[in-house]
């Protein structure tokens, strides 16, 4: 009997243990593998913003640098929070998902076709969102949601805080300086010293250290175990170290270029400079920051199965935005003419000056100037899309010198059928000032703005009128308060058509 026995748990008992584990183990391999998997078919399916993206994520000196290490580190997380648990949840919820998928990947179509890259861009985290949703279940994205937010830090969506970050940092840089009273002429964002000038341009705004402090507190959070509380807190002194560097970086050169008459090497080249004032405040800040034994997250491998079948329909409803963008591409050879306007009665003639502020604008299709009496200037400034990879739209970024010219006045103001955008500049250190009127045509539609008008794009292009024009009326101020030459401009706009 005790043979018998030795020869049943020998021969047979294992054998029937063997096959529930090698089930767990390849269940816990796909629970692994299938967020990479999703990853990776939105990279195939949305392959043209993920080229976009590189190309700024490439650019070593601007404020996405960072997007690769973060992007792999992010992966790494992933991989460490795997295997994922597969949760349950109604049809109706997945009906919606899958809704969900089918319209955000329309939308990412119409931003692609529109090239409204940012919300072409933007477009990516809900689909992974989503995506994952649909395959994990919306309680496993619940329990991810801190992980998966962390590629925001990696989108150009901060580029937009440039402006308001160089104000910021012209404002509290310019009263550090008149707290130590050096003397300085600060107008704008220009600090002029006795020895020269000193220009707080686009790459001092502080955007690359607070993106990076931002993403460095965010994963400290994480790792940590912060909760939504937490978190916050985390990422507002994150956020604050980050431009304290910028800002203790910007009055030590001033204090340099003062003491040196300008000659330092460090008022040449200041990069190094800057990143070991960040580390100095920051690195401490991690070192010190509070940590939370985090639990062990890791799911147990459940009873519900990974389905091939539910990666397969996640490939169909990701698909729309794709198939749309191929027959768009393969239909879109439609050479358009360009728009018609008309001058009115304000007086205009052809004239060869360019306008008394010279505007940076991407090439255009064709380029007209015009003056009028009271030396009112008129440039229209026509683009045309020679394909469908062409921009509707080209990027339009600042249209003057900041080194030179500082925005004294701007508003939105109705004139006749339009709003146009009023602008009055002065010259910096200076008193010449220029007064500017300014707006956009879009396939027939008008626009004060460059935001307005890449939203425009959206009638246009399905109008089948792709074409986009640019109004400039400019005229120098005769007057201290320029109310007199704001009026001639405003006049002369309205009778433009």
């Amino acid at each position: 009997m005790a043979l018998i026995l030795k020869q049943s748990t020998k021969g047979g008992s294992p054998r029937k243990m063997e096959a529930p584990d090698i089930k767990q183990q390849r269940q816990a391999l796909w629970q692994i593998a299938t967020p990479f998997m999703v990853i990776a078919l939105l990279v195939a399916m949305f392959f043209p913003t993920f080229i976009g993206l590189s190309s700024s994520w490439t650019k070593w000196d601007e404020s996405l640098s960072h997007a690769y290490p973060l992007l792999l580190w992010f992966l790494v997380l992933l991989y460490k929070a795997g295997p994922i648990e597969i949760s349950m949840q109604k049809k109706w919820i997945d009906l919606l998902l899958a809704v969900a998928l089918i319209f955000t990947s329309i939308a990412w179509f119409l931003f692609n076709t529109i090239q409204i890259k940012i919300l072409e861009q933007l477009t990516l985290l809900p689909l992974l969102f989503l995506s994952l949703a649909f395959i994990f279940g919306v309680k496993t994205l619940w329990q991810l949601r801190f992980l998966l937010l962390m590629p925001v830090f990696a989108l150009p969506i901060w580029d937009y805080l440039n402006n308001s970050l160089v104000h910021l940092a012209s404002y509290v840089v310019g009263e550090m300086v008149r707290v130590i009273r050096i003397p300085a002429l600060i107008d704008g964002s220009s600090i002029f010293i006795p020895a020269g000038h000193i220009m707080i341009a686009d790459g001092c705004s502080g955007l690359r250290y607070l993106i990076i402090s931002l993403a460095l507190g965010y994963t400290i959070s994480y790792l940590n175990g912060y909760k939504e509380k937490g978190l916050i807190v985390s990422l507002l002194i994150a956020g604050l170290l980050g431009l304290a560097a910028n800002w203790i970086r910007i009055f030590l050169l001033i204090l340099v270029g003062y003491h040196t008459e300008m000659e330092s090497s460090l008022m040449r080249d200041h990069e190094t400079f800057g990143w070991i004032i960040f580390a100095l405040i920051c690195f401490p800040a991690i070192y010190f920051a509070p940590v939370i034994k985090k639990p062990n997250t890791n799911a147990p491998i459940n009873g519900t199965s990974f389905s091939i079948k539910k990666m397969l329909v996640l490939c169909l409803l990701l698909s729309p935005g794709f198939w749309l963008g191929k027959v768009v591409v393969a239909t879109n050879n439609t050479v358009q003419s360009a728009s018609s306007y008309s001058l009115g009665d304000s007086g205009f003639l052809p004239h060869a000056s360019n306008l008394p502020l010279p505007l940076v604008l991407p090439a255009t299709t064709h380029t007209s100037r015009f003056v009028a009496p009271h030396n009112i200037y008129l440039q229209i400034n026509q683009y045309i899309p020679k394909s469908s990879s062409d921009r509707l739209v080209p990027y339009i970024a600042r249209q003057f010198d900041l080194q030179f010219w500082l925005q004294e006045e701007v508003k939105i103001v109705s004139v006749g059928d339009k709003k146009v955008r009023l602008e009055q500049l002065r010259q910096k250190s200076g008193l010449k000032r220029i007064v500017q009127v300014q707006w956009f045509d879009i396939g027939g539609f008008n626009a004060a703005t460059v935001s307005q008008a890449k939203l425009l794009q959206i009638p246009a292009v399905f109008s089948g009128n792709q074409y986009f024009t640019v109004f400039t009326l400019q005229t120098e101020c005769t007057q201290i308060d320029c109310h007199s030459s704001r009026q001639l401009l405003l006049a002369a706009s309205e009778s433009i058509q």
